[in-house]
């Protein structure tokens, strides 16, 4: 069997369309190029190959591979939107369980959608717009990109629903990280109401740097927001204004109550005035090396405990390891290209990759890991023996 029968089987058996249905419904320009249905597998399979690029790839299957790259330079937006073709039906699939299941079952398969940003450093001078950025695992600037992840997370099921690169101020199409996120949840909005789902059982976890008024009002339409509030936003407390960092001063020498092992909390009620009644769980944890660190979480759900809320966001995790499987299995980051619009194409191609992963392990027969899955699509392209269906 060869690698692009292989590939088209698989793409059929975890999505349940062909291929050629999908490069329809995307809009890519078909009609203008005749090699794209023959060869359009290498882009969503690349990552499960062991060549490291199409110069590799085309070695052993063909020249022809190498005119492909005008189509990741080209057409950028028809990428995402073939990422939105692999990743909605399986969001609304995920509704559909959800509203059918009890109380119990929904507790356990709650959607949550993750935000959140990751950099990766380049080393080149003929890439476009490689702008420097601070790296807060490194504690220094590099030169490279910043991607922004939109996760959907339920039960052991996570996938991307959007994956898209941040732009430089430079850039005529630049838009901040917030207004990427806002758009992002608009379109699922819109598509989730053309389709006639709800999202008020879905949850949205963010960190303090998109606890800004654009998102969280929008987000607060919709959803059930947890996130941390910034430290310049102010709360009305007991008849006072005050930021979280003046929060949590106040509360510190009262009685904390027992969350877990080596965390505290106070849970109180305050008001904002842009984003109305909100619940707020004051953190006091104990790290391994004796340090005492305090924070604050926010919630827009009067009726939701600190212990859910303090759970729920521990869940945000689950997008940091998720950007370390695709950095070391599905090679972000690691592409030379040096045109803006075959980076982002390449960025779709992870995003396709990552959710080719994620209903490979949702159709197995047992529970797998990343790492597991993807050596097993990797030896299914390649046309080993039938795998874990």
């Amino acid at each position: 069997m060869s690698i692009k029968t292989s590939c088209s089987r698989l793409c059929n058996h975890l999505t349940g369309k062909k291929l050629r249905i999908l490069v329809i419904r995307a809009g890519f320009p078909y009609h203008k190029d005749p090699l794209l249905y023959h060869w359009l597998w290498v882009f969503i399979m690349l990552p499960f190959l062991d060549e490291d690029s199409l110069n590799e790839l085309s070695e052993k299957h063909g020249k022809p591979l190498r005119k492909l790259y005008r189509l990741l330079r080209r057409y950028p937006k028809v990428f995402e939107r073939f990422v939105q073709l692999f990743s909605r039906p399986l969001f609304f699939e995920l509704l559909n369980e959800l509203e059918g299941a009890n109380g119990t079952a929904q507790s356990r398969q709650r959607i949550k959608l993750i935000v959140d940003d990751t950099k990766a450093e380049k080393f080149g001078k003929c890439m476009e717009f490689l702008h420097k950025l601070y790296d807060h695992t490194k504690d220094e600037y590099i030169m490279g990109y910043n991607y922004v992840l939109l996760l959907a997370v339920s039960g052991s099921v996570a996938f991307p629903l959007s994956f898209i690169l941040w732009l430089p101020k430079e850039h005529p199409d630049y838009r901040s990280k917030n207004d990427i996120v806002c758009d992002e949840l608009t379109s699922l909005y819109t598509a989730c109401d053309a389709k006639g789902y709800s999202l008020t059982e879905v949850e949205f976890l963010g960190d303090s740097a998109y606890c800004v008024q654009k998102v969280f009002a929008l987000a607060d339409k919709a959803f059930r927001v947890i996130t941390k509030p910034g430290n310049t936003h102010k709360f009305e407390l007991e008849g006072e204004k005050l930021t979280p960092k003046e929060i949590i001063d106040k509360v510190k020498k009262r009685h904390w109550n027992y969350l877990e092992a080596n965390t505290w909390y106070h849970r109180v009620a305050a008001h904002h005035h842009k984003y109305g009644d909100v619940v707020l769980v004051v953190r006091c944890r104990q790290l391994k090396n004796q340090k005492v660190i305090y924070d604050v979480l926010m919630c827009n759900k009067s009726f939701y405990t600190a212990v859910r809320i303090h759970n729920s966001y521990k869940k945000r995790w689950e997008i940091e390891l998720h950007f370390k499987y695709y950095k070391q299995y599905l090679n972000l980051g690691k592409s030379q290209f040096g045109k803006l619009g075959s980076i982002r194409s390449q960025l779709a191609c992870v995003a396709i990759a990552a959710l080719l992963v994620a209903l490979f392990r949702r159709q197995t027969c047992r529970k797998i890991s990343f790492r597991q899955a993807v050596k097993l699509i990797a030896q299914e392209v390649r046309g080993g023996k039938p795998t874990l269906y």
